[in-house]
């Protein structure tokens, strides 16, 4: 039997018909929370749009900090919950349910826009091109060093990262770890709900973001806005830093999407074969790490299932050549407040 959900939310002072919903969901984010939430409130648009918080059964002051901010903030902020954990995808989905926005953004607890124009130069990207189906721009990693986050606007993700791994046709390449990233994207609402409708989403996955990025640039051109508009917090607590044995588990999972994705593309011989070597390299390095014979042996036998040896060392080859970064350094847009990089204490 599942809890009842709550909204915290004033009806009475919520915008009319917001153009864009923003999801974000949240878990034990408190020391980041507020931060996310400037990040969205402050943005400048000629458009009116809505904030939904999902937050999921914190231990910590995550939902005390969302209401907070939805009392100062009543005309843009709601705030969901229920008084049980649900798990990243679940809470993605109800609060994407009540999304009355004609687009959506998401940026999650922990990450947070750095760009007051972020949304108005998106949504001003999506109405110029009806064949995109979905707008990302550049983002920044803030790390945790001797108890402190900094980053630096000026090292962007995508500063040597090609063009053609950004915009345009992305489905042979939708793997990549540099694009796509959640806390910089904006999308259609109708879009996500033919990406639910589809049934390629799995609630079990250890993620979302790649599902979503192979359904959409299979469907769709991705439109680029070359400025850094989003920092995102590389945690430790996160599904891919919290040990040895949770980073099987992602990679146990991504191989599981790979075989359910290989039959929903079977019409489509552009689907890429990097994305399972990854998966199934990444079982064998952590396999060995977390000492699991198991996972070694897995990712071994999963080689030589899918890969002759000329299409192993193909597969390869293209992992490394993607992530190499580009002879030419790519202009980038930085906002003014932040071009000397920032230390979040």
């Amino acid at each position: 039997m599942t809890d009842e959900l709550y909204e915290t939310s004033d009806q009475d002072r919520l915008v009319k018909d917001p153009v864009v919903t923003i999801l974000m969901i949240t878990y034990n984010h408190a020391e980041h929370l507020a931060q996310a939430i400037e990040g969205v409130v402050t943005q400048v648009c000629k458009f009116p749009f809505e904030l939904i918080i999902g937050e999921d059964a914190s231990a910590d002051a995550t939902l005390q900090i969302a209401t907070e901010y939805q009392k100062r903030y009543p005309e843009i902020i709601r705030v969901v919950y229920s008084s049980s954990n649900v798990g990243m995808n679940s809470n993605s989905l109800r609060i994407f349910a009540r999304a009355r926005g004609q687009y959506v953004a998401y940026c999650e607890g922990d990450d947070f826009w750095c760009d007051s124009d972020k949304l108005a130069k998106q949504v001003a990207l999506m109405k110029s091109d009806p064949g995109i189906g979905i707008v990302h721009t550049d983002w920044a990693r803030s790390r945790l060093k001797d108890g402190r986050w900094s980053h630096d606007l000026r090292k962007s993700v995508h500063r040597r990262t090609a063009s053609r791994y950004l915009q345009g046709n992305l489905f042979s390449t939708w793997h990549s770890p540099k694009v796509l990233r959640t806390c910089t994207i904006l999308l259609r609402r109708t879009t996500m709900v033919e990406w639910y409708d589809s049934g390629i989403m799995n609630e079990n996955y250890h993620f979302g973001d790649s599902v979503l990025a192979a359904w959409i640039t299979s469907r769709w051109k991705a439109g680029y806005i070359p400025a850094v508009m989003a920092v995102y917090h590389v945690s430790p607590n996160s599904a891919l830093r919290s040990g040895a044995r949770s980073r099987v588990a992602f990679y146990r999972s991504a191989l599981e999407f790979d075989t359910a994705a290989r039959t929903f593309f079977a019409s489509r011989v552009d689907y890429p074969s990097g994305y399972r070597w990854e998966s199934a390299a990444g079982l064998l390095l952590w396999g060995a790490r977390a000492r699991d014979a198991q996972a070694i042996k897995d990712a071994l036998l999963d080689f030589t299932r899918n890969f002759t040896l000329a299409g192993f060392l193909e597969a390869g080859l293209k992992a490394v050549v993607m992530r190499l970064p580009s002879v030419r350094r790519q202009q980038r847009e930085i906002p003014s407040d932040a071009t000397n990089g920032a230390v979040q204490p």
